[in-house]
């Protein structure tokens, strides 16, 4: 049984969000101090040479540090109000670089893929702020390094979400984007004040990207492959030429290999799915300059006037295997890491949908409306997905049962297609409790998600049934799922005026531990959450009451209610 998937992490950490607007912590502080070792050095937009100068400093001068770039070479300060970057050669550092954040203006969200503070996002603010003089660009961050995500026009009205520490920038969300304006365009509505606004905002539901994203992400990575594919024929040529020197025998001076080029990928999407593509670009890029330094070993070999012996260097026979070794083992690791997340290659079986989210994918099974579906879940699968149709105009009812074991289950059902667009949400309170989720009405005809997850902090194993149900029409919507009181087995109830789908029956999942007895037969319907143990006629009638949720009927939680009256 695999893990619980990443999606399924983002899908319900994003459901977290819907539910109660989450504000973001301030951005740690760090210990770190620079100091400037001498005069005249640059403070520019972006680690980079050549990026934008906002300003200079000379020796003696001192900030805290407050990120770094990737690769270790630059700092981020506060200079002046702005984020400013300076390079580590220039300044001796006071603590350990280590402890910073990544980031880098141009291709990681401010705040981090973790928890960037721009990107899609349905918060909202009780403050609000108005462009009265200029439009402004919305920036991925408190910089102009920043890439910019949308153009606001002048005299838009948005929603004021946070601020930076200096107050010169606002986090505001404008057409359901977070990002980031300069606070002194903004006209502040109705006596708010910018310092009542949260340092650093609030988190968005993931990083920012253009719409066609999740397809330019994976065309990246079937493009990987095919220049690879393509690559191939160059390393394995040049590979041949370099054995037949090494060899001592003489090779053709004609018809050199291609050299192949690095790939460039665009910064919108690099800074969407970074920590998946860097590590990816770089790999390939690396194995590329080293096959094409075999390739040019050879030409500048043959450039040269033969030795005696006709062969070449020791040194540089050395140094072209060398390269072409460390080509080949890029080129297998690359393969491997990009078929496992290209999904072109799954075969699915007819009860199967293929699911992809950002830049993860995975399998799931389809259930039918009018079929019971048993699962479970263990410490190893504390979530799970399934998908199933619907058409325009049905109303769908979602019923979970869980019926053994410690599962505290919240339920999402969202179009397949967008699964952080939540068309209904629930949580269940405790095992043998009801949980219902609906009616939902469905507006389009399409697939649809749903989603399982347990939510205590507590170790998860326990067994559940779910079923989808169409209620549209229906003179009486009435529980479909139960427990038997007597014999504690799950029962099944179809409303009277509803038919059953054509072969509804229960499917057990692979690795379901317990099956427990399914009929047809009916069971009591609770007939008012208010009623007391004196009020009810049945222990059937107590038990429904229970599984509704009238927690008050089991004072000790041994999941028998009215046991000195009804359920002796």
């Amino acid at each position: 049984m695999r893990k619980t998937a990443f999606w399924l992490s983002v899908v319900i950490a994003t459901l977290w969000l819907s539910l109660g607007l989450a504000l973001a912590q301030p951005l740690p502080q760090t210990t770190v101090q620079i100091l400037v070792n001498r005069d005249d050095v640059n403070i520019r937009v972006a680690p980079a040479l050549g990026a934008e100068v906002i300003g200079f400093v000379d020796a003696g001068w001192t900030a805290y540090a407050n990120g770094r770039s990737p690769d270790n070479q630059w700092v981020r300060i506060d200079f002046n109000g702005q984020e400013g970057w300076v390079g580590v050669p220039v300044i001796n550092l006071f603590g350990d670089i280590s402890t910073l954040p990544v980031a880098d203006p141009r291709s990681i969200p401010y705040g981090g893929f973790e928890s960037p503070r721009s990107g899609p996002s349905s918060a909202s603010s009780p403050y609000s702020g108005r462009l009265a003089d200029s439009g402004v660009r919305l920036r991925a961050g408190p910089s102009t390094a920043y890439p910019v995500l949308a153009n606001i026009p002048r005299y838009t009205v948005f929603p004021l979400t946070g601020r930076t520490l200096n107050n010169a920038w606002v986090q505001v969300n404008y057409e359901g984007v977070l990002g980031w304006i300069t606070a002194a365009w903004v006209e502040f509505q109705n006596g708010a004040s910018i310092v009542q606004l949260p340092v650093d905002g609030v988190v968005a539901n993931s990083p920012p990207a253009s719409e066609d994203t999740q397809e330019n992400y994976f065309g990246v990575l079937r493009l990987m492959l095919a220049r690879l594919d393509l690559s191939q024929v160059a390393l394995d040529s040049i590979r041949g030429t370099w054995t037949t020197v090494a060899l001592g025998q003489r090779s053709a001076c004609q018809n050199f290999p291609a050299r192949p080029t690095d790939i460039l990928i665009a910064q919108p999407l690099l800074a969407a799915f970074y920590p998946t593509l860097e590590p990816l670009r770089v790999d390939f890029n690396s194995a590329m300059a080293n096959l094409r330094l075999a390739i040019d070993l050879w030409i500048e070999a043959c450039g040269q006037p033969s030795p005696p012996s006709g062969v070449v260097g020791e040194a540089t026979v050395i140094g072209a295997l060398n390269a072409i070794q460390a080509a080949d083992g890029l080129f297998a690791d690359l393969r491997r890491r990009l078929s496992a997340l290209l999904p072109s290659d799954v075969t699915l079986d007819a009860d199967e949908c293929l699911f992809i989210f950002e830049e993860q994918f995975d399998i799931l099974k389809i259930i039918t409306r009018g079929n019971v579906v048993l699962d479970t879940l263990t410490p190893r699968k504390t979530a799970t997905g399934y998908c199933f149709d619907a058409n325009a105009g049905e109303s769908i009812r979602v019923e979970f049962l869980p019926y053994s074991g410690n599962i505290s289950a919240l339920l999402s059902v969202s179009p397949f297609d967008n699964p952080t667009q939540f068309l209904g949400v629930g949580r269940s309170s405790a095992t043998g409790s009801l949980l219902t989720v609906g009616p939902i009405n469905i507006t389009a005809t399409g697939r649809y998600l749903l989603v399982v997850a347990h939510t205590s902090s507590e170790p998860v194993q326990g067994n559940y049934a779910l079923i989808v149900t169409n209620i549209a029409g229906l003179a009486f919507a009435g529980p479909t799922l139960g427990i038997d009181p007597n014999t504690g087995q799950v029962v099944v109830n179809p409303p009277t005026s509803l038919t059953p789908l054509p072969g509804s029956f229960i499917t057990p999942v692979p690795g379901f531990d317990v099956t427990p007895t399914v009929s047809s037969g009916g069971f009591a319907v609770c007939p008012s959450l208010a009623f007391t143990c004196q009020q009810l006629t049945s222990c059937a009638e107590a038990q429904a009451c229970l599984q509704a949720g009238n927690f008050s009927l089991d004072p000790d939680n041994d999941r028998i209610p009215c046991e000195e009256t009804l359920c002796r």
